[in-house]
């Protein structure tokens, strides 16, 4: 067999490779016996064929199979034998392939780039302070009580501005119902049970503001004027008439800041529950600044060197990153068409963001091959143990769903990236500032 490389980019080669004839032949040959085996040829049981008869009915098939085993078989070989760090599939072209003849073709790759690695210990990092202040505690025992709130009924009294409304309603806009114009936001043409928080701007322009003083069982009718740059560009600048249903008036009442509260928050005195929030976001920001060091770790080694990509893994990481941004997009109320307005700025956004990560994940892996940071058997099924245990399966299931998804490399890799941020680490150069 015979390899030729040929550059094609910075990350691209093209392997040109022969197998001789003699090979070609033989394996042929073997093929032919195989088929002789199992072919079913009339008049003849199977494997008592004469090999010209299977030959002459099931030369292409035979042909197709030789392409199948040489070119996987011998592919392998050549970046072994010229030690090519591939990434991605190859891209295999120009197949040339007569009965009696060597076999040729072309193998596209992409492979790993080649660097020098900047220095990588010491590196300097700022660390801010993890201050905890009287009032941050204050504001989380707010936020407590917030989310413990009882929502009551009000009688005797009509909406007022911090009440929630319990409404139907549904709208029209130019004499079509809003749900036709949005058919995919139905909710904002018609609603049943919907709880509004009854306070300026806190659903449609001037909707609350015109319901103030309703009382159950009353009907109302709401007009809205949609700005020109509404989100649902259908209704941009149109008028609309909601006609709408109080059924219900609810008011927010907080618990009050007791013992009992305490102990429902799992402490055993106001004292002791400020004292738990003191220490759960002194650990939140502890995280955060543990975060940040890593980021700057990330971006002190970005800065200090430059290298070309494999174009395919770009690519495909470009369209990962695009795929989250509209289905994050989406999924908060953005349209296809404004989507489609920024298409130019969200690729920008994502191919940069690709080759920041793919740059980032070569470093970092070159860094572990250096410094022979490895993945041991146990930090691996201790990790599964504790997805495990996060979603409420067994780790023998996970484990076996992670085989079936051939996803253990990805997770090994990223213990092995965790290690490697944790030995930079250790190694660089903090300062904590206030």
């Amino acid at each position: 067999m015979s390899v030729s490389i040929e550059m094609a980019g910075p990350c691209r080669r093209k392997l040109h490779i022969e197998i001789g004839p003699e090979r070609v032949a033989g394996t042929r040959a073997e093929i032919l016996r195989e088929f002789r085996r199992f072919v079913e040829i009339p008049g003849f049981r199977p494997g008592k064929a004469p090999e010209p008869m299977v030959e002459k009915r099931y030369g292409k098939e035979i042909d197709e199979e030789v392409r199948k085993k040489l070119i996987p078989d011998s592919y392998r070989e050549a970046i072994q034998e010229h030690h090519l760090r591939v990434v991605g599939l190859p891209q295999i072209k120009q197949v040339e392939h007569q009965p009696g003849a060597a076999l040729r073709y072309t193998a596209v790759v992409d492979v790993a780039p080649e660097f020098e690695l900047p220095q990588y210990k010491g590196i300097p990092l700022v660390r801010k302070a993890v201050l905890v202040s009287d009032e941050d505690v204050e504001k989380m025992l707010a936020a407590l009580r917030e989310e413990q709130a009882d929502f009551v009924p009000v009688e005797g009294r009509g909406l007022k501005s911090g009440d929630f409304a319990v409404i139907n309603y549904t709208g029209v806009a130019d004499g079509k119902p809003i749900a036709e114009w949005v058919p995919d936001n139905k909710g904002l043409g018609q609603q049943e049970g919907f709880w509004l928080l009854v306070e300026a701007d806190s659903f449609l322009p001037g909707f609350c503001e015109q319901l103030l003083g309703a009382t159950p069982g009353e009907k109302r009718q709401v007009l809205v004027n949609f700005p020109n740059d509404f989100p649902q560009k259908q209704l941009a600048g149109r008028q609309a008439t909601y006609f709408v249903d109080v059924t219900g008036i609810r008011e927010k009442r907080l618990p009050e800041l007791t013992e009992s509260f305490a102990k429902k928050m799992g402490a055993e005195s106001v004292d002791k529950l400020r004292e738990q929030i003191r220490r759960t976001i002194a650990a939140e920001r502890e995280a955060e600044r543990e975060a940040e060091l890593r980021n700057q770790l990330v971006d002190h080694l970005l800065k200090q060197i430059q290298f070309d990509l494999p174009e395919s893994l770009v690519a495909a990481e470009t369209r990962s990153i695009i795929y989250d941004i509209v289905r994050e997009n989406t999924m908060r109320g953005v349209s296809r068409e404004e989507l489609e307005q920024r298409k130019n700025e969200i690729y920008g956004f994502a191919t940069q963001n690709a080759k920041d990560r793919l740059r980032a994940s070569f470093i970092l892996d070159a860094i572990a091959e250096k410094e022979n940071i490895t993945v041991e058997e146990h930090e691996l099924e201790r990790r599964i143990i504790e997805l495990a245990r996060r979603n409420r399966t067994t780790p023998e299931r996970l484990k076996a769903q992670l085989i079936e998804r051939d996803a253990l490399g990805e997770m090994e890799d990223q213990i092995r990236v965790t290690k490697t941020l944790d030995f930079l680490m250790a190694n660089a150069k903090v300062e904590t500032v206030q």
